[in-house]
């Protein structure tokens, strides 16, 4: 019997080690599909600032500087945990984008 016991414990407990990792790895799906669904707002809110930013500055490094402070500060307003260094990023592409943008039409960037 007390065999029965052993064999019972030792099943149930491989089966926990096995879940385990399973329900971590849910919930680390679940938090980054929650960041991709609000990815798109993020991303609005980014661009908005750097609109601000554009006629508040002169250096666009005091843009970018700026726009990250305001990212940040929202983020942290509502408790988002957002990635810094993505944002920074994006930041970049988006410039990046505007440049080749402006430049295909004939606008002088600064």
């Amino acid at each position: 019997m007390d065999t029965e016991w052993v064999r019972l414990i030792v099943s149930v407990l491989s089966g926990l080690a096995a879940a385990i990792p399973l329900v971590v790895q849910l919930v680390k799906y679940v938090q980054r599909a929650i960041k991709e669904k609000n990815w798109p707002q993020v991303v609005n809110l980014v661009m908005g600032y750097m609109e601000r930013a554009e006629a508040m500055f002169e250096e666009g490094a005091d843009r970018k500087e700026w726009v990250l402070a305001m990212v940040k500060a929202s983020a942290d307003t509502i408790k988002y945990e957002i990635d810094m260094d993505e944002i920074s990023a994006l930041i970049d592409s988006l410039c990046d984008m505007s440049r080749v943008v402006n430049n295909s039409v004939g606008v002088k960037t600064k």
